[in-house]
This record gives structure tokens, C-alpha cells and sequence, in this order.
């Protein structure tokens, strides 16, 4: 439901008019103050159905990535002997693979019934009052590039267990973080619960938004919330940031 925003997102993080329908995308081009958090590096690499979306500010390294992976389809570029002829090339360039991350979005409109339900949302000055709490950590990130826009607790006696927020990460992205505080609440469907009202919010209240949610590929846990709460795989990414060990 959302190909058309998230292909105009990527235009952004990609500096093109139109994103190819066939053929992969190799572009030398400096990020925006619109393009994602996650593409803002030097470097970044997005698997997007069947084609790769290749981006630098490097010539060169647009050029050799291409002459290497010009003809290699996305849904295979994750194998080993694709991502190990990756980082070769990229160490020659003073860059590395520092994520390989899935990025999940709505597959339809969330329907979200929050009756009885001992939850609170919080707008972006309420978000203000969680930053010197150094248990949250990944619900909000209080930045004023990045600024945090809604968030949602879900409380036990008045003790806030657990904590959902979405942050402006793009022009037509919010990204979902997520954290149970409270160890003895996992398990209980809690955070599948919370990203799925706020996603139903942020989907009625906020048409042009792309309510994204991103993790790891190891956490399958996490993957699971994003499956239960609605959503589907949208891309991939090979998330390229600086090698300051070199």
C-alpha cells in the first residue's frame, strides 16, 4: 500500500527521478537532509524487490561497484561470496559493512482496538520527560535532526512496563523503536500490542507517513513482533559507514 511513498522515498536516498523497474541502480551522489538516517552515509545499498539501489559519493567506488555487481540480482546479493566481495571492495575506500538490517512496513492499514487497555500516548513535548530515564533507549532518540514525534507506554499499576515511540528519520519516513522494561512482561504479546496502536495512529493521522520498523536479522524475536503486529518485508539494506580501525 505504500510503494508509491516509499519509492519517492528512495528517490530522495538516491538522488534520481524514478526508481528503475529492471535494472540495478548505481549512482555517485551525496545524501540529503531528507534522505533517511540509515542512508546518509558515504555509502549505502538497498535490496528492493529484484534490483539493487547503489549510492556513493565516490566515483570510483560507484564504478567498481558496478562493474561488479551490475548484473547481480538483489535477492541473492546477501549470499557470502557476494557480501566477503563487498567488503573487499569497500576496505579499498576506507569503508565497511556496518549492519545488514530488514526493514518491515504496513502491508494495509492496522486495525488496532485499544478498549480497557492501560496505555498512554505521549506527544513530543510528553517524549521530552523520558530523556533522563537511562533505561529507555530504544523507543526515542531525542534528536533534533531526527526529532521524535509520538510514543505510547503501557503501564502496570501505574508503572510504566513497557514503551513504543516513532522518530522523523526521512521526508516520508517514522521509524518504530520498541523495549519491554519490565523482564517479567515479555512474552506477553505487549510489544506486538503497542507497535501496532501506534502504527494505526500514525496511519490515521498522518496519510504521507511510512511507519517503518527496523531490526536485525539475528533477532528473530523482534522480526516476530513485526510479522504479528501487521507488517511485511519491504527492503533490506547494507547499512556502509567509515572504517576508523584502518
Amino acid at each position: 500500500m505504500y510503494k508509491s511513498l516509499l519509492e519517492k522515498q528512495f528517490e530522495i536516498d538516491f538522488n534520481v527521478n524514478e526508481i528503475p523497474i529492471e535494472n540495478n541502480l548505481f549512482v555517485t551522489s551525496n545524501s540529503s537532509k531528507n534522505s533517511r538516517y540509515w542512508a546518509r552515509n558515504k555509502a549505502d545499498i538497498v535490496c528492493y524487490k529484484d534490483i539493487l539501489l547503489v549510492r556513493t559519493n565516490n566515483e570510483k567506488l560507484t564504478e567498481e561497484l558496478q562493474s561488479t555487481f551490475s548484473n547481480t540480482n538483489s535477492e541473492w546479493f546477501l549470499e557470502m561470496k557476494n557480501v566477503n566481495k563487498l567488503s573487499s571492495v569497500l576496505e579499498k575506500y576506507n569503508l565497511k559493512i556496518e549492519r545488514l538490517a530488514p526493514f518491515f512496513i504496513p502491508n494495509e492499514l492496522i486495525i488496532a482496538d485499544n478498549f480497557d487497555l492501560p496505555i498512554k500516548f505521549f506527544n513530543q513535548l510528553d517524549i521530552l520527560d523520558f530523556k533522563s530515564n537511562p533505561n529507555i533507549t530504544e523507543a526515542f532518540c531525542y534528536s533534533n535532526e531526527d526529532p521524535d514525534q509520538l510514543g505510547i507506554g503501557y503501564y502496570n499499576n501505574s508503572e510504566l512496563v513497557a514503551i513504543c515511540g516513532a522518530n522523523k528519520n526521512g521526508k516520508y519516513t517514522w521509524e518504530i523503536g520498541i523495549e519491554i522494561l519490565d523482564n517479567t512482561f515479555r512474552g506477553k504479546g505487549i510489544a506486538t500490542t503497542l507497535v501496532k496502536l501506534l502504527i494505526a495512529k500514525i496511519q490515521s493521522e498522518n496519510s504521507e507517513i511510512i511507519p517503518v520498523y527496523s531490526t536485525s536479522f539475528s533477532h528473530v524475536s523482534s522480526m516476530n513482533v513485526a510479522i504479528s503486529a501487521g507488517l511485511k518485508l519491504g527492503w533490506t539494506e547494507i547499512i556502509i559507514s567509515e572504517n576508523n580501525s584502518l
